[in-house]
């Protein structure tokens, strides 16, 4: 029994090792752990396994790395591309009026001014002559005559003026303004009584103006106001000699700066009576403004 015992166990183990052996250490097929074949194992191509972009990977060089990109940080963008517009834009402009030379002195000026660049302007104020007796000509008269003013140019337009604005804040129709302006209105003055007419005197303003303003705006509406000073460029002189009997006896020189227009059918010598065109100030004159309109 024991023999037999002995005979099965050797005969289990045989057969345990057998069966590992087909398994694991059967042995390996023709050609198992012979040199590779003539080839395998060869160096390489040129790069391979190199770093990438080192040369000989078929990179161009510098390929990637523009000056800087990378080493010292991308730097500032470009500046934005301004836009193409293409068309023109239209400058700021003003339309201005001041009512009290339009009430007072019957002249209505229409203030035309527009942005030529930055902080200048360009402005034309046209006079219209709309009242021929206003309240400031005759307001303190008490003659039996009238004097009256007329245009002297096209219809009732007397003239324009024209002038440059230099804007202190930069900006204009804002703030504080320097001005310079040169004046040309025209205009006929005649006295008249009811005979008709007693004298005619025509005379161009042509005054160059040295002016302060200001300018307030609350969206498209303004209100301007200012002061100039200036001086009288065409210096016209008219007078009438003690022995004159009519207006053609009329003078254009040696009147002291004068420019008289006879009040009365007495043209010389007692109970004559002169309104002098020129102001008293000849040839300063002053000039005041207050203005309302539109910003556009």
């Amino acid at each position: 029994m024991r023999a037999l015992f002995g005979v099965s166990s050797a005969g289990a183990l045989l057969l345990s090792t057998s069966l590992a052996a087909a398994q694991y250490g059967s042995p390996p097929p023709p050609g198992y752990g012979q040199p590779p074949p003539p080839g395998y194992q060869q160096q390489p191509p040129p790069g391979y396994g190199q770093p990438y972009g080192q040369q000989g990977y078929g990179q161009q060089q510098g390929y990637g790395q523009q000056q800087g990109y990378g080493q010292q940080g991308y730097g500032a963008p470009p500046p934005p591309r301004k836009p193409d517009d293409g068309g023109f834009e239209i400058p700021d402009f003003s339309v201005r009026v001041d009512p009290f030379n339009w009430l007072l002195q019957g002249r209505l000026g229409f203030e035309l001014e527009v942005e030529v660049w930055e902080f200048i302007s360009f402005e034309m104020v046209p006079v219209f002559v709309v009242n021929d007796s206003p309240p400031a000509m005759n307001l303190f008269r008490s003659l039996p005559s009238e004097l009256t003013q007329h245009s002297n140019g096209i219809g009732s337009l007397a003239g324009t003026s024209i002038g440059a604005g230099f804007w202190l804040e930069g900006k204009p129709f804002e703030g504080h303004v320097l001005r310079v302006i040169l004046t040309n209105y025209g205009y006929e003055y005649r006295t008249e009584d009811d005979a008709g007419r007693i004298d005619t005197v025509d005379h161009t303003e042509r005054q160059l103006y040295g002016f302060f303003g200001s300018h307030a705006k609350w969206g498209p509406f303004t209100i301007a106001g200012g002061i100039g000073l200036g001086v009288e460029l065409n210096k016209q002189e008219r007078c009438y000699p003690s022995t004159a009997t009519s207006s053609n006896d009329a003078t254009t020189s040696g009147c002291d700066g004068e420019q008289l227009i006879s009040l009365t059918r007495t043209y010389g010598g007692t109970g004559a009576s002169y309104a002098d065109i020129n102001g008293p100030l000849h040839p300063v004159y002053i000039m005041g403004r207050f203005s309302l309109g539109f910003v556009f």
